[in-house]
């Protein structure tokens, strides 16, 4: 990793401006061992010291920014056309082998929702390797498992149902969401304008395209206070269904509210009630 140093520094009319911190190192340890005065070694020996350390701390920085944030954040969750309220949790977590787990639960007296994503990351982006939905209650019951194999380039249904050809960068339907996250932090980082969002994403035996764009920003009112948000609106073909995220900058775009609406006015909605994001709680404006 390449770290500039500002710093002039000046032993024996030598200049380094601007050097690696790896070979500003090094030359300053070379030095110490060509000068005969102790003040002069010592000088230099504690430079270089010095120089080691802020490289350490640079990429120990670097790495715990690669590093994803777990969370756990808790939602209340409506369910339009129904006299009904439940709980919704989602939580991303390191599990084993370096591998990450995103998860999120509805539950209610009626109905219980469950999925599960698991993925590694390169370059910071998911690789999903499996994806569980499950669904108890009122309605039909559905239990679905997918796997990806990067190996044979598909995705295969556990239970039989189907397999498809799955070409690189295929997500699921809840890996997505953290690639969303992703895209908008990079974008946030470099100072550039809200992207239009694309995905292909493995959903019923077909790969779909999810295609989201970035409509503004809003301030949205929790019971931790009001959260700054964006609102990102999933563009659909046929106009049906409506579904619309409003993610927090400030928490690497957490899911503040989801709003999902079918055709007949039912539909689903989550507002974030309370959250753990790394060691900080959540919180919005008083």
């Amino acid at each position: 990793m390449e770290i500039k140093t500002q710093t002039l520094l000046k032993y024996e009319n030598l200049y380094l401006e601007k050097w690696d911190c790896h070979r500003l190192a090094a030359h300053l340890q070379e030095l110490a061992c060509s000068v005969s005065s102790f003040g002069q070694k010592l000088t230099i020996i504690r430079t270089a010291s010095m120089v080691t350390l802020i490289l350490l701390c640079l990429m120990d920085s670097a790495r715990l920014a690669a590093e994803p944030i777990p969370f756990r954040a808790v939602y209340k969750a409506d369910y339009k056309g129904l006299p009904v309220s439940a709980v919704g949790i989602r939580e991303l977590k390191r599990i084993e082998n370096g591998k990450y787990q995103l998860s999120s639960t509805a539950q209610s007296f009626f109905v219980s929702v469950f999925e599960k994503s698991i993925f590694e990351l390169h370059d910071q982006y998911p690789l999903p390797l499996e994806y569980d939905y499950k669904r108890t209650g009122i309605g039909k019951n559905r239990d679905t498992t997918l796997t990806f194999d990067r190996q044979t380039g598909k995705v295969v249904s556990e239970q039989g149902e189907w397999e498809i050809e799955a070409a690189k960068g295929i997500l699921d339907k809840l890996s997505y969401q953290y690639r969303m996250r992703e895209d908008l932090k990079h974008a946030l980082k470099k100072g550039q304008s809200w992207p239009d969002l694309n995905y292909q994403v493995a959903d019923n035996g077909r790969i779909k395209t999810y295609n989201f764009e970035i409509t503004g920003e809003e301030f949205i009112d929790t019971p931790v206070g009001r959260i700054k948000t964006v609102k990102a609106i999933r563009i659909r073909k046929n106009g049906g269904r409506s579904t619309t995220f409003w993610l927090a900058p400030d928490y690497e775009f957490l899911l503040i509210r989801l709003l999902q609406t079918e055709k007949n006015g039912k539909g689903f909605e989550l507002l974030l009630k309370e959250a753990q994001f790394g060691s900080q709680q959540v919180q919005g404006l008083e």
